[in-house]
């Protein structure tokens, strides 16, 4: 599955699944131009797991944060800042970068 594409799900995607959906459906050069100072919330980080094919766990490892953090975050209570909202930037622009990153690590 290209990073462009939004896997298969069996059940009809609920407000916030179609709101990542249209996210998703931008070209990878719209992704790329996300300017630094985005905002970024749940429906991102759901994204940048979906673009990336990592797991919540994998991707808070990668981030360096505990999985309970994340899940908050993708619940919208708080919101990623320094190095993580970062990452999750290059994730969103380049997914591959995190996808080969993370193999390396295992």
């Amino acid at each position: 599955m290209s990073e462009d594409r939004t896997p298969y799900r069996p059940r009809a995607p609920g407000p916030t699944e179609t709101w990542v959906d249209r996210l998703l459906e931008h070209s990878r050069t719209e992704l790329a131009r996300l300017p630094l100072d985005t905002e970024l919330d749940g429906t991102h980080l759901t994204a940048v797991r979906r673009l990336t094919g990592l797991d919540r766990f994998q991707l808070s490892r990668l981030l360096g944060i505990d999985l309970a953090t994340l899940e908050r975050w993708e619940r919208g209570i708080g919101s990623p800042d320094g190095a993580a909202r970062t990452v999750l930037l290059v994730g969103l622009s380049f997914p591959e970068v995190l996808r080969a990153f993370f193999a390396g690590r295992g």
